[in-house]
């Protein structure tokens, strides 16, 4: 089963979800500050990360921006906080989260998210992904156009790839929900924050945010 560090400064939370998650098989590692998360990563290997952003020494955004990108791309990274402002959310997301949790949470959400995210990191490689002159390479997780290359986790290397996989027709933004989440998609719609994200990095290396949206509908590939 899988190898799960949880990183919660409030005892008494980080205690309850052991308690929930425990019965399910996983293998549960505790971490109650950012140095002693930073240290258990660096020792130990994680299938996933419960990841709380308020903690001492080093909060959960920087945890994130530490781990090394090749990591961070197979790392799954559920963040938790109150902090439920669109802005947190975003921030959460751009630096490196493939998930984000507004507290309070249900354990059947928390379990849903961490099924969805354990599933998306167990999926085989397989060929790689091109259309007019961008290439996915779905093992490494890079999307590569004109000589440049950019690493992506395995969210928003999901996401681009559905979208150049039905390029250049608009796909549904509920067939996206179903691809990423399945029948549990979060009410709170992370992929609008997935997408953002995804823009800012594709302006700042290539000069062109290749996603588009289509308003009512859902979202469309495109090349300038």
């Amino acid at each position: 089963m899988a190898n799960i560090l949880i990183v919660e400064d409030d005892i008494d939370i980080a205690q309850g979800i052991a308690e929930f998650l425990t019965p399910q098989g996983y293998q549960l590692d505790f971490a109650y500050n950012g140095k002693q998360a930073m240290h258990h990563l660096d020792k130990h290997h994680y299938d996933l990360v419960l990841l709380d952003i308020n903690l001492p020494f080093v909060d959960g955004f920087d945890i994130c921006r530490s781990l090394l990108q090749d990591r961070l791309a197979k790392l799954p990274v559920i963040m938790m906080s109150a902090r439920g402002a669109t802005d947190d959310i975003l921030k959460g997301f751009e630096s490196g989260a493939w998930d984000y949790l507004v507290k309070p949470f249900s354990f059947a959400e928390l379990s849903a998210r961490i099924t969805a995210n354990l599933a998306k990191n167990s999926q085989p490689a397989s060929a790689s992904i091109s259309f007019n002159g961008v290439e996915l390479n779905q093992d490494s997780l890079v999307f590569r156009y004109t000589n440049h290359e950019l690493q992506l986790h395995q969210v928003g290397f999901d996401i681009v790839a559905e979208l150049v996989k039905h390029a250049p027709e608009v796909v549904k933004t509920k067939h996206l929900h179903k691809v990423l989440w399945g029948e549990d998609t979060p009410d709170s719609d992370p992929l609008r924050a997935h997408i953002y994200k995804l823009r800012k990095q594709f302006e700042q290396h290539f000069g062109q945010s290749f996603i588009t949206t289509v308003k009512g509908i859902g979202y469309r590939f495109e090349i300038i």
